[in-house]
C-alpha cells in the first residue's frame, strides 16, 4: 500500500497531514508513504526532514528517500516485524 501526501500549494498544517498519513501507515501496514512539497521549497523540504528525524517518527520508518531531480518529493519505506 502506498499512501500520498501532497503539500502543494503550501499549507499551514503539513505537521498534522504527515502525522496522520504515518498513524495510518502503522494502522495499514503501508509499505511507502510519499510526501510532495513541490520543486521551489527549500525551506519546506528541510521543514519537513527536521519534522521526520523526531524521535517519535524516526522510530516508525527504515528508511527515507528524498528526490534528486524534478518534482520534489520524500518517499519513506517501512519494514514492518
Amino acid at each position: 500500500m502506498k499512501i500520498k501526501v501532497n503539500l502543494v500549494p503550501p499549507v499551514t498544517d503539513w505537521q498534522e497531514k504527515i502525522a496522520a498519513a504515518m498513524q495510518q501507515a502503522k494502522v495499514h501496514r503501508a509499505d511507502l508513504i510519499e510526501i510532495s512539497y513541490g520543486t521551489q521549497a527549500g525551506e519546506t523540504k528541510k521543514r519537513i526532514l527536521n519534522f521526520l528525524m523526531q524521535e517519535e517518527y524516526r522510530k516508525r520508518f527504515s528508511r527515507l528517500v528524498k528526490s534528486r531531480k524534478g518534482w520534489g518529493r520524500i518517499f519513506i519505506h517501512f519494514r514492518w516485524r
